[in-house]
């Protein structure tokens, strides 16, 4: 499976990629024939196409890998090394690099940090032997790199990944404000390094909210979305579900719905949120949510939310209105019937 692409917006003005540079930087390894997969990136064009991938460890189908999936002790060394492809018609540039992982605040995809940024956890340990490449057409490199376990690294698993980072800037389009704008593609090969110990996983939800759309119809049924924060509190991945429940006045169940949750990482967390579709005008809603996993205690958070349409209780309160004038006038009569019998 291909490792999925990151895209960078640059603008165009001053983003040429210096070769030259580069070349004085490039190791050339030992050339290597490209692999004969096909890996496009996107633009349709086989031109365009190149990958990333772990060096096979040997030779036969058995030996290829999708990640790096390392086991170390405190103040270990590890050595390995990433194979990048070049299976295009034309000579391309990359940027070589480590980067330490993260869930994505909103809806929990997994990111990676850019090259210019500071790695602080595995992306930090990782030295590759070279940071720039020059690969001629149809041909491929490995690139060694060592892992470097520092003697404080705390117990469980820490993520990141092996970037590289296209130099080729391809055209992004235009913004709504009128600027012209570069892409450059980047794929991550990541790398799970769990640093021997207890593992203990842990997960929370926190921060439950009802959001409640009215209908403009009176009377109609309106919708609810339910927002949630979840976070992972161990030291190792964790991938669980949620049960989000959400129930009326004296408990009446309006709805129920199972997710399954995205991977979070350790001491990460992630906004999720969940459309129920349809929801009363007019209620008082409690949205429940309760997340667990393998080997994971359940944890759960609620919210309450008063539903109102406008529409609905502007004919509540007319018909209301109407009622009582007519109790009023009916007392009336009946006040005038009795002194006219006196």
């Amino acid at each position: 499976m291909r490792p999925p692409l990151r895209s960078r917006l640059r603008p165009r003005h001053g983003t040429a990629p210096a070769l030259a540079a580069l070349a004085a930087l490039t190791v050339l390894a030992a050339w290597l024939p490209a692999p004969r997969a096909a890996a496009e990136d996107g633009s349709g064009g086989s031109s365009q196409a190149w990958s990333v991938q772990p060096t096979a460890r040997s030779a036969g189908a058995a030996a290829k890998r999708l990640a790096f999936r390392l086991d170390a002790r405190p103040g270990s060394v590890i050595h390995d090394s990433v194979r990048i492809s070049n299976l295009s018609t034309e000579p391309r540039s990359f940027q070589v690099y480590a980067a330490d992982a993260y869930t994505t605040p909103r809806d929990g995809g997994l990111g990676y940090r850019q090259a210019g940024e500071a790695q602080h956890d595995v992306g930090a340990w990782v030295k590759m032997s070279t940071n720039a490449l020059i690969l001629p057409r149809r041909r491929a490199a490995d690139i060694p790199f060592t892992v470097t376990v520092p003697a404080d690294a705390t117990p469980g698993t820490h993520t990141g990944g092996v970037v590289a980072l296209d130099n080729t800037l391809h055209d992004g389009g235009t913004t709504d404000s009128g600027v012209e704008v570069s892409i450059q593609r980047a794929i991550a090969v990541r790398l799970e390094l769990t640093v021997a110990g207890p593992l203990t996983p842990g997960l929370a939800v926190r921060g439950v909210g009802l959001v409640h759309t009215p209908d403009g119809t009176p009377f109609a049924a309106g919708r609810a979305t339910v927002r949630y924060t979840v976070t992972n509190t161990g030291n190792t991945p964790v991938q669980g579900k949620a049960v989000i429940t959400v129930t009326g006045l004296f408990g009446r169940e309006i709805v129920t719905r199972t997710r399954s949750l995205p991977p979070v990482l350790p001491g990460q967390h992630t906004e999720l949120a969940l459309a129920l579709g349809r929801a009363p005008p007019l209620d008082l809603l409690t949205a429940t949510v309760t997340v667990s996993a393998a080997g994971v205690p359940a944890t759960t958070a609620r919210t309450h939310r008063l539903a109102l349409s406008w529409p609905t209780l502007g004919v509540v309160t007319a018909v209301a209105a109407l009622l009582v004038a007519a109790l009023s006038q009916a007392r009336r009569r009946r006040r005038t019937l009795a002194q006219e019998h006196l």
